[in-house]
Order: structure tokens, then sequence, then C-alpha cells
């Protein structure tokens, strides 16, 4: 069953998407799949980077202490999403501190042998830069956002890309963020996002609860998120 999971979560993953049956297949044989429970820490800024990890269920979220004590939320992961690839590769300490809220399933692949594969087939690092280039494009398109988008547009879109994401690895429209962490993601305060939230919740997109918050009209949520300032 375990080995099932493995093969199922690398194969599907977007850094494996050109990579060659045997070359899968060696890392289905090495990787593990490891349950966390809730609020478990994976692992903290300035540790050295041992694995590369890929969600199968649940979620991680990434975390950084400002100078000013504060924690900063950059981002959430969720299934169907890996963690660590540029540390790993690069060998680079972790720039955040990677914790499951909620009790989450991953796949560890060693970095030691993912190096090893790559510096012996450069091809194999096609999809992997893929994959990177993916995601820095969603980051410009969040900094772009804060430019030329009213706070509620942006915090429409912020759930409704969190929302979409959940809903391919198979998730329920609840999303485990607090309104204190999607104000440091959007480089607001808690009091406007608390604001923004009640007007959606008013109009019927979304319900407000303790520590997360569930979709009820992704349609309603869609339009909201498709008005600028």
């Amino acid at each position: 069953m375990e080995n099932t999971l493995v093969r199922l979560t690398i194969s599907q993953s977007e850094l494996f998407a050109n990579w060659p049956d045997a070359a899968i297949s060696r890392l289905v044989k090495a990787a593990d799949a490891i349950t966390v429970e809730e609020n478990t820490v994976i692992h903290r800024t300035g540790e050295v980077p041992t694995y590369l990890y890929l969600l199968a269920t649940g979620s991680m979220h990434l975390i950084r202490k400002m100078p000013s004590g504060r924690d900063f939320t950059a981002g959430i992961h969720l299934a169907g999403e890996f963690h660590g690839i540029g540390p790993v590769i690069t060998r680079s300490l972790h720039f955040y501190t990677a914790e499951c809220r909620e009790k989450t399933v991953l796949v560890r692949i060693s970095g030691e042998l993912l190096r090893e594969m790559i510096s012996h087939d450069g091809s194999l690092a096609y999809s992997l830069m893929g994959a990177m280039v993916n995601r820095h494009r969603g980051a410009l398109d969040r900094y772009e956002g804060a430019a030329v988008l009213s706070t509620r547009a942006r915090v429409a879109t912020l759930l409704n890309s969190i929302y979409t994401r959940s809903a391919r690895g198979g998730r329920v429209s609840s999303i485990n963020l607090s309104q204190e962490e999607i104000a440091t993601m959007l480089g607001t305060r808690r009091q406007v996002v608390n604001r923004v939230l009640r007007e959606m919740e008013s109009e019927g997109a979304v319900q407000v609860l303790y520590g997360r918050i569930v979709i009820s009209d992704i349609g309603k949520l869609e339009k909201m998120a498709e008005h600028s300032e």
C-alpha cells in the first residue's frame, strides 16, 4: 500500500514529468512515506536540507520569524505540491520553517540521491526547472496584484488560488489559514482582512470560522477576484 502511494505521488508530481520509468522506479524504491500529526514542524529556518518533500495529503505552512518577532507566513503547500527542491539541489539552508497544521502524509526523497541522478543525466533537470519557474511565476503574479488590485480582490485571489489547488488534491473547501496569516501573506493588517472577509461573508461567498475560511460560493469568489481598483 505504501509503495503504491509513493509511486503515485512521485509519478504525478510536475517535478518528474519528463523522467523515464527507470528513473521514477529508482526514486520510488529509495523514497518513503511518513505521516505527521497536526502542528508538526518538518524543519526550521537555517537547517541543512536532507529531503525533498512531496505532499500526498494535508498541507504545509511556510513561516519565517521577522526581526520584530512577528511570524511571517510566506505561503502554503497543498496535496500534490512539493517542498524543498531549491535548498536540496543547491545545498543551501532552509529559508523557512515548514509546519504541518493538520495530519499530513509526506513522501520523502533523499536530496543526495536527487543530486546524484541529475549529475549523471542533466536532462532530468528540465522538469525540475519547469516546476520552479511555474512557482516563481505564481509569486510574481501575487507581487503584481499587490500593486494593482484592491485588498478585497487580493484576498479573493488568494483564497481562490488555494481553493483551486485544494480541489486538485481532492480536499474539501475549508482553507486552514487564520486572518493574521492572510494579512502577513498580503502585506496588510489583520483588521483590514477581517473587514474584507466579513463583507465577503455577508455576500455569501465565504464563511469565516476560527482559524479557517470555508468557501460557500466559488463563483462569487472568482468574480470578487476579477475586480481591481
